[in-house]
């Protein structure tokens, strides 16, 4: 890593702190997301220690520290290629927990490691196990995350994006795979195992920006979520005047509110989708007595005359005089095509509309 220039280090260790802090506390209910989040809390305190080692000239260190924080970031790694292969999360939370502690202990001796030169050998020894099993823990997450995604692949109806995800993180796998047995390969060769040079070094900051990347798009959609600006929240958004009036109108249409869902915007859509049926259900009584015209214009006149004329007291008419094709306008089978219509009838809704709740 130290034959990168010290800013790239910088650039790479802020994105990935951003999105760390973003996936913490907005991407962490499923088990899956808190591997994801743990793994790269300790890879990112890893990167940071070795280079802020490596800066004040203690080399020996950064490489411990880089280690050491390493061996806990592999440790909910292969528990994240363990889940990702198919292991049921039952199982994975009561494992975890030991290779958590395996991390925890290796880490441990890797920092106590030249306090125990008489025990554990000399550091050059040390560094030369330590890299050999750390090779072989990455290669294993490696082929069980290729091995997790060739499969996914393989099914008959993964969508567009789940086939760029997979591939992206079957390309990860592959490297992991490789880069450690080139890495084996290097410490039977008695090459340095912390200096892998500059090709090596800029392929593991591409490989690391690339599983950032790939691991920030739930994060990128769960921001969307809460700002508002994913498609249903822009719905949502889009239907909220004629919603509001709607309800306003026929105010015993409102369902009981559920606050365990109140912020999901598929929650809130299906919600206020259900109310505006039910709010033009009950004002199809007071539509007026006209020919129907077409256009949702139309539509959205006769519902704010049906509003007025409820507010002002005015009686229903009886079924057989409701006007032809009254309230026809929207789908009511399909419910992508219901979601379509009432987007257009929320469009013409604030011209045709205006007074209703004056």
């Amino acid at each position: 890593m130290s034959t990168l220039p010290l800013a790239v280090v910088v650039a790479v260790a802020v994105f990935l702190a951003a999105i760390v802090v973003g996936r913490w506390f907005l991407v962490n209910e499923l088990l899956i997301d808190r591997l994801i989040n743990a793994a790269l809390s300790w890879d990112l305190a890893a990167i940071v220690a070795y280079e802020i080692a490596s800066v004040l000239g203690m080399r020996d260190l950064a490489e411990q520290l880089f280690l050491g924080l390493g061996a806990l970031s592999l440790a909910y790694g292969y528990g994240f290629a363990r889940l990702l292969d198919g292991m049921d999360s039952v199982t994975l939370r009561s494992r975890q927990r030991r290779y958590n502690r395996v991390g925890a202990v290796t880490g441990a001796v890797i920092l106590s490691g030249p306090a125990l030169s008489d025990l554990l050998g000399s550091p050059a020894d040390q560094n030369r196990v330590i890299w050999t099993v750390g090779s072989l823990v990455i290669a294993s997450c490696g082929a069980l995350i290729a091995r997790a995604c060739v499969r996914e692949l393989r099914t008959p109806d993964p969508t567009t994006g789940e086939r760029w995800a997979y591939s992206a993180l079957l390309v990860f796998g592959l490297y992991c795979c490789f880069a450690s047995g080139v890495g084996a390969f290097r410490i039977f060769a008695g090459m340095p195992s912390a200096e892998p040079g500059l090709p090596w070094a800029v392929a593991t900051f591409v490989m690391l920006v690339l599983v950032a990347a790939l691991i920030a798009i739930p994060l990128f959609s769960a921001v969307l979520v809460r700002s508002g600006f994913d498609r249903k929240g822009r719905a949502c958004r889009q239907l909220r005047p004629l919603w509001r009036d709607l309800t306003a109108a026929v105010p015993e249409i409102v369902l009981l509110q559920d606050d365990s869902h109140r912020d999901e915007p598929r929650s809130r859509l299906y919600r206020m989708t259900v109310e505006i049926q039910d709010a033009l259900m009950h004002l199809r009584p007071y539509e007026p007595e006209l020919s129907v015209e077409p256009g949702m214009e139309d539509y959205a006149r006769r519902i704010a005359y049906a509003a007025r004329a409820k507010a002002s007291g005015e009686p229903p008419r009886p079924r057989g005089a409701i006007p032809a094709g009254a309230g026809q306008a929207l789908g009511d089978d399909d419910r992508a095509a219901g979601l379509r219509d009432l987007l257009r009838l929320a469009k013409a809704w604030p011209k045709e509309g205006a007074g209703v709740r004056d």
